[in-house]
């Protein structure tokens, strides 16, 4: 099997950097919370470790190792977890216990559900709250983790809508709303490149929607965005100074979506990457990827879509498949409860 080394992504880190084990654990407690808890929300008060693991020894990210952390079986207690939750009504609880990852819990129900075959049923889809919240956590681990897993940022999902297309005047949270507003722009605004670049706002107003300082010096940025109820993600490497495109359904890639990709390549290329230095960003290659696992069904592009960016944290490979994606949404929603994703374990 090929392997993925950190060394190549970030050619100017220490090779002593990284360890790496083959074991792979996830740090979980006993379940101490009631099915006769009166309150509104499904947390845990157990005393489940908040420690760490940190991994620091030589080492570099192996597929099979990717794999292992991906696919991890999840312990009696976990399945347990996941089996009271789906037996349970989840609307009017709030499920989280992390402070700040505490989700409604009808919006983190289609994690639970396993849809069959071509099902296109609406209940299955994923939440861009969702989404958003575990890109949130791969950037919580990587920053609590810094030698092991890649520096990046991500952008929330309504960001490009709020920058590339919303007028100033429109002040709106509801993605559904989000989307009317794009579909109702973009067809007017699409031959006018500089105007919709800024958003249609000032260079000033946009950047001051954006944290910049917190993108200097990151490797990757990322921006997972829902297009007609399909998710996609773009992301710039900034050491190997190229852009990409990741679809999940194949046939898409190059036929739909193309003034999307015109747009958000643009706003990077002469807009956000020269503000960080990179005065060179309009020769990167942009690069719509066809070396990615497929989506097979018509529901599961959002879980496709985080863990590309889960995978893009740990290198460059993607060693899942359309059939992982029942276990994919269980684990995300762990971690989700949790507030911190399931770590490989120290040797």
């Amino acid at each position: 099997m090929g392997t993925i080394s950190l060394q190549d992504v970030h050619q100017e880190k220490s090779s002593s950097e990284l360890n790496h084990g083959r074991n792979v654990e996830d740090v979980s407690s006993g379940d101490s919370s009631s099915d006769h808890d009166q309150s509104d929300q499904l947390q845990s008060s157990s005393s489940e470790s908040d420690v760490e693991i940190t991994l620091k020894e030589q080492g570099s990210w192996f597929e099979q190792d990717i794999k292992a952390y991906l696919l991890l079986e999840f312990t009696r207690k976990e399945n347990d977890r996941i089996d009271k939750w789906q037996k349970n009504e989840l609307n009017g609880k709030m499920i989280g216990r992390g402070k700040y990852f505490k989700i409604q819990g009808e919006i983190l129900a289609p994690l639970l559900m396993v849809p069959q075959g071509d099902e296109t049923r609406e209940e299955y889809y994923i939440n861009s709250l969702v989404v958003n919240t575990f890109f949130e956590l791969l950037k919580k681990r990587s920053d609590k983790f810094p030698n092991v897993y890649i520096n990046h940022y991500s952008f929330g999902s309504q960001i490009a809508v709020r920058i590339f297309i919303l007028p100033k005047s429109i002040n709106i949270s509801n993605w559904n709303y989000y989307y009317y507003y794009y579909i109702k722009y973009v067809s007017y605004f699409c031959n006018h490149q500089t105007q919709l670049l800024e958003g249609p706002r000032t260079k000033q107003e946009v950047l001051a929607l954006i944290k910049v300082d917190e993108l200097r010096g990151v490797d990757k940025m990322f921006l997972p965005i829902s297009l007609s109820k399909h998710w996609v993600l773009f992301y710039v490497d900034t050491k190997e100074k190229k852009i990409s495109w990741l679809d999940p359904i194949a046939s898409s890639r190059i036929m739909s979506n193309n003034v999307e990709k015109q747009i958000i390549v643009q706003w990077f290329t002469t807009l956000l990457l020269p503000k960080l230095g990179y005065n060179d960003a309009k020769e990167w290659p942009f690069l719509v990827r066809n070396d990615i696992p497929e989506q097979k069904n018509s529901v599961d592009c959002a879980t496709f879509v985080m863990k590309y960016g889960d995978c893009l944290t740990h290198g460059d490979c993607f060693p899942f498949k359309q059939e992982d994606m029942v276990h994919f949404r269980r684990r995300i929603f762990l971690d989700i409860y949790r507030g911190r994703l399931h770590r490989k374990k120290k040797q």
